[in-house]
């Protein structure tokens, strides 16, 4: 497991207009300063056609870049994976987690759940549910860069795990 190049995390979920988005966007954000150890990659199960508003609005906020952000589809992905390899797929939602197919190459896939902000109904529960899903992804991702690379697949999904409980 352990080369030169970078690892490739995917983040599923639903839409790709929220979570994903804002995992993909936090993980190249935290993950720049650190030499290319990452690449974030972000797609949904059945995309979005935008990235939600207040996914922007959020990550423009807390000064993140938007470069780049907009809904994919996972299959863009999945027919590129013998020369875009990925190492990481991680699953956000239960739609993505029970939807995603087996991938080539075998990356290791793990499911870090976390709330649908766009499924709250009243505004200032959304904008509750936006925060909580950037505060928990800001920290399973802080984590993650703070981990050692992993010497083999089975030490990476481990970590993985136990970053998958930080709330």
């Amino acid at each position: 497991m352990p080369n030169d190049q970078p690892l490739t995390v995917l983040f599923l979920s639903t839409g790709n207009a929220a979570r994903s988005i804002v995992a993909e966007a936090l993980l190249r954000e935290r993950a720049g300063v650190r030499g290319g150890r990452f690449l974030a990659r972000s797609a949904g199960m059945a995309p979005a056609r935008e990235a939600h508003k207040h996914t922007l609005a959020l990550l423009a906020s807390e000064g993140v870049s938007l470069a780049g952000l907009h809904p994919k589809a996972w299959q863009d992905y999945y027919a590129s994976a013998s020369f875009m390899p990925i190492g990481v797929i991680v699953t956000l939602s239960e739609a993505a987690r029970q939807e995603c197919p087996d991938w080539p190459g075998k990356p290791v896939r793990v499911h870090w759940a976390v709330d649908d902000p766009l499924s709250a109904t009243k505004e200032d529960v959304r904008e509750w549910k936006f925060r909580k899903c950037f505060s928990t992804l800001d920290a399973r991702i802080s984590a993650l860069i703070k981990t050692r690379a992993a010497q083999n697949a089975g030490e990476l999904l481990l970590q993985l795990k136990d970053i998958g409980m930080v709330v």
